[in-house]
This record gives C-alpha cells, sequence and structure tokens, in this order.
C-alpha cells in the first residue's frame, strides 16, 4: 500500500516490522506487558490482512512520531470507525495527532460515510479530548466513564 500524507506526515500501514517503535512508545506510555504491546499490534495487522482499513505508523520528518488512525470496529451494535493515537511524548504538542486524525476522518468518510467515527478516552485525559475536539467531535451524551466523542 502506497503511503498516505499529509502536509507535514507520511502515514503507513502498520506492520510487524515496526515492533520496536510500537514497543518502545507503548511500554513508556503504558502498563501493559510486552506481550500484550505485541498482541495488540498483531491485532493491528490482523486488521489490514483482513483487507479492512487499519491504523498506520505516523511518520514525521525523518522520525516515527507514532501509530495512529481508523479502523473498523463495533460499537452499541452498529459499525464504526475508532480513532486511535499515540504521539512520542517529545512530539506531543505540534498537532501532529490532529492532522493525522483529519486525514484519517477524511479516509473513513470515503470509504464508509454513513460510519460514524468514534474516539474512546478516559475523562481525565485532556489532551486526547482536545485532538478530538479539534476535529470536530464532539462527546456522545451517554457515555459512562469515558469520553466517547463522535463526529
Amino acid at each position: 500500500m502506497k503511503p498516505v500524507t499529509t502536509q507535514r506526515l507520511s502515514l503507513h500501514r502498520v506492520s510487524m516490522d515496526d515492533l520496536d517503535e510500537f514497543l518502545a512508545l507503548h511500554a513508556a506510555q503504558s502498563t501493559r506487558s510486552p506481550a500484550m504491546i505485541t498482541q495488540l499490534l498483531r491485532d493491528f495487522c490482523a486488521v489490514w490482512d483482513s483487507g479492512e482499513h487499519g491504523y498506520w505508523k505516523i511518520v514525521f520528518g525523518d522520525r516515527v512520531a507514532g501509530f495512529g488512525g481508523v479502523k473498523p470496529r463495533t460499537w452499541r451494535g452498529r459499525p464504526v470507525w475508532n480513532l486511535y493515537y499515540r504521539i512520542w511524548p517529545d512530539l506531543q504538542g505540534k498537532g501532529i495527532a490532529t492532522e493525522m486524525a483529519g486525514k484519517a476522518i477524511a479516509v473513513a468518510a470515503e470509504l464508509h460515510p454513513d460510519w460514524p467515527v468514534l474516539v474512546e478516552t478516559r475523562p481525565d485525559n485532556a489532551a486526547a479530548i482536545k485532538v478530538a475536539e479539534g476535529v470536530g467531535m464532539t462527546r456522545h451524551p451517554d457515555a459512562d466513564g469515558w469520553a466517547v466523542l463522535l463526529t
């Protein structure tokens, strides 16, 4: 698959070749074990392998900035796009997640325009909520315990 590009980013299909970077980023920001993080990347790759659109490796300049994008999932019995983003801490605040999220939402709208885009995050995750709101998402009124933002 040819990379998708934005003004500053190159977005590549995730693969198991990304494991070292994926492990390092997620281990720095998560309590999950390396085995759990490895399985998470396998799950991300399986979406692409099944023929669906999935998450990307985000390249900013000459380095991996993080991982993110959209992938299909079911939420409350309906198909939605799950929007995900995880950026290296030293690159946060530069608009990378917002730029990637905007492109991901545009791609999602081309593929399945009838599916809403969903972000689930803790209500205290102000940075994630700021990104979601920055691309036009609003909180779902009956979200319980999580800030669920839908386009």
